[in-house]
């Protein structure tokens, strides 16, 4: 249940963005300000999970958050309802075996073995995204991770500040149920080990905060066609872009949503300029 739990937090771990992006700063943290706002919000890009040794929060990022009255993650954690959805949505009624193919389920079975030493049968009533975020999960090389969302909430509630979310869990739901299967979760198996396991790499260039670099290596993902592209990140950042000036004209607000969500001409970035405000690289 320890595994299951973690899990519910890492279902889009990084999401890939399209060709032809802005050419952005090194920064991981953006000011926005302008169009009328009394105060500036923030724009912070995470990494969902990363090793507790590779983890860093800074200083400029401590001031942004200090100065911020709510924090806005993807989804609000802090609301039990949409907690209790999300581990429904991990867990499944019906037997793995019986959900996907003989060939799938031995190719599962090897791989799990082969590459994490995990028994298949831990993963026979979680769901096929579950299984792919308990796969990421347990492909980190360390057994200690933080995830940076978590963190976020915990410093914002000793600071009593309020918190909330850019979207709901039920339409994260519909999107990994067309796209994280199982399918997904054996290109992930395959992937591990080999030159095109990129995690490593991914968590250097999030150290460095090039997030344009970041998302030139993420559009490579094996589950991310086109389709999957305009549902996991196209829409979502247009949707979020259409709530965030009134959130940001009732409070200063400091959003955390996956760095993979900031860069190209449709990351959050550009669509705040473009909706009028100046955005600028905190350093």
């Amino acid at each position: 249940m320890k595994n299951l739990s973690s899990a519910l937090f890492t279902f889009v771990l990084f999401l890939v963005s399209s060709v032809g992006f802005t050419q952005n700063e090194n920064s991981l943290l953006w000011k926005v300000s302008g169009n009328g706002l009394e105060k500036p919000s923030y724009v912070f890009g995470t990494i969902h999970m990363i090793c507790e040794e590779d983890y860093f929060f800074t200083e400029q990022f401590q001031n942004a958050l200090s100065n911020s009255d709510v924090l806005a993650t993807e989804i609000d954690f802090s609301n039990m309802q949409e907690m209790m959805e999300m581990q429904q949505a991990m867990q499944s009624n019906i037997s793995l075996k019986e959900r996907i193919s003989a060939d799938q389920y031995a190719k599962l079975t090897t791989l799990l073995k082969e590459k994490l030493d995990l028994d298949i049968m831990m993963f026979d009533k979680i769901s096929e995204s579950g299984i792919a975020s308990m796969i990421t999960m347990k492909s980190f090389p360390c057994e200690n991770f933080k995830m940076y969302e978590m963190e976020l909430i915990q410093k914002s509630l000793v600071d009593k500040k309020a918190l909330t979310g850019l979207e709901s869990v039920k339409e994260q739901m519909i999107i990994m149920k067309d796209h994280l299967n199982i399918d997904a979760s054996i290109k992930m198996l395959e992937e591990l080990g080999t030159d095109v396991d990129s995690n490593k790499e991914m968590v250097s260039l999030y150290k460095s905060q090039n997030i344009d670099k970041l998302l030139e290596l993420l559009k490579e993902s094996s589950y991310m066609n086109p389709k999957a592209y305009d549902e996991f990140v196209v829409n979502r950042n247009n949707n979020w872009v259409l709530k965030m000036p009134e959130m940001m004209k009732t409070n200063a607000t400091f959003f955390a949503v996956g760095a993979a969500h900031l860069g190209s001409k449709d990351g959050v970035l550009d669509l705040l300029r473009k909706a009028g405000y100046k955005v600028e690289a905190v350093k």
